[in-house]
C-alpha cells in the first residue's frame, strides 16, 4: 500500500472535518457527503464492487441503529425537559448548591449527573450540553466538558 492510497482512504474523514469545521455545514449533510466520498473512493479507486459498497453501507446503518435510537430518545428527553421547564429548575438547583464556584458546578453536572445518566443507559453527551448552555457556558464548553466527563467515565468503567 502506498502513501497515496492511505491519503485517498482518509479523504472522506478529512472532507467531513473540513465541512464541519471550516464550512460550518450541518452534521447530517456533511455526513452524507462523507459517505458519498467514501463510497466513490471504494468504488472508483479501490475497485470495490458497487454491490459490496452498498451492502457494507447498509450493514453500517443496521449496526448503528441502537446508538441512533439512544441519541434520538436523549434529544426527545431534552426537548421535553426544555418545554416543561425542567432544565431551568435543574440549573436553579445547581446554582444554589454552588453559587460562585463554577468548578463545583461543572463537577456536579458532568461527573455526578453524567454518571447517573450513563448508569441509566442514556448518553450524557447529548443531554448535558443544553443544561450547560442554560448555566451560561459557551457552546464549545457546553459540548467539550460533557464529552470529557463521559470519556473518563467510560475509561474507568472498563477497569472494573
Amino acid at each position: 500500500m502506498n502513501l497515496f492510497a492511505v491519503l485517498f482512504a482518509l479523504s472522506p474523514v478529512l472532507i467531513v472535518l473540513i465541512l464541519l469545521v471550516w464550512r460550518r455545514m450541518a452534521a447530517d449533510i456533511a455526513g452524507v457527503i462523507g459517505w458519498l466520498a467514501a463510497a466513490l473512493a471504494a468504488w472508483l479507486y479501490f475497485q470495490t464492487p458497487l454491490a459490496i459498497t452498498l451492502k457494507a453501507s447498509l450493514a453500517g446503518v443496521i449496526a448503528s441503529f441502537p446508538i441512533t435510537i439512544m441519541v434520538a430518545t436523549s434529544i426527545l428527553q431534552v426537548t421535553i425537559m426544555a418545554e416543561t421547564g425542567a432544565i431551568a429548575r435543574v440549573v436553579a438547583l445547581i446554582k444554589t448548591i454552588a453559587p460562585r464556584d463554577q468548578v463545583v458546578q461543572i463537577m456536579i453536572v458532568n461527573v455526578g449527573f453524567g454518571t447517573l445518566l450513563a448508569a441509566m443507559g442514556a448518553t450524557p453527551v447529548s443531554i448535558l450540553p443544553p443544561i450547560m448552555l442554560s448555566m451560561g457556558y459557551s457552546p464549545f464548553v457546553a459540548i467539550a466538558l460533557p464529552a470529557l466527563g463521559y470519556d473518563a467515565l467510560c475509561t474507568y468503567a472498563l477497569l472494573g
